[in-house]
C-alpha cells in the first residue's frame, strides 16, 4: 500500500468507529450525513481523533456541508502538508 492509501484507510477507520460502522461498509465518495444517518457531533468526534493523532487543525467547513470519506481525507491533506 501507498503511504495515501494507508492513510486514507486509517482516516476511513477512524471516521466508521466514530459513527458505529466498519470501514468496509463505507465508501470513500459517500455523504456520511444523508447514506449513514451520521450527525455532526459523530463527524467532529471523528475529525477531533484525526487532528490528534495528526497533530493538525481541520476547519468544520473544509469538511464541506456534505461530508465524506474522501472530503475529511483532503481536509487533512492540506493541513498536514501531505503530498496529494
Amino acid at each position: 500500500m501507498s503511504a495515501r492509501e494507508d492513510r486514507l484507510s486509517d482516516i476511513r477507520m477512524i471516521v466508521a468507529h466514530a459513527i458505529g460502522l466498519t470501514p468496509a461498509d463505507m465508501a470513500d465518495e459517500v455523504d456520511l450525513l444523508t447514506t449513514f444517518t451520521a450527525d455532526w457531533r459523530e463527524i467532529g468526534t471523528a475529525i477531533t481523533r484525526i487532528e490528534e493523532k495528526y497533530r493538525v487543525s481541520i476547519p468544520m467547513d473544509e469538511v464541506g456541508k456534505n461530508p465524506t470519506i474522501l472530503s475529511i481525507y483532503r481536509a487533512t491533506t492540506h493541513h498536514a502538508n501531505w503530498p496529494e
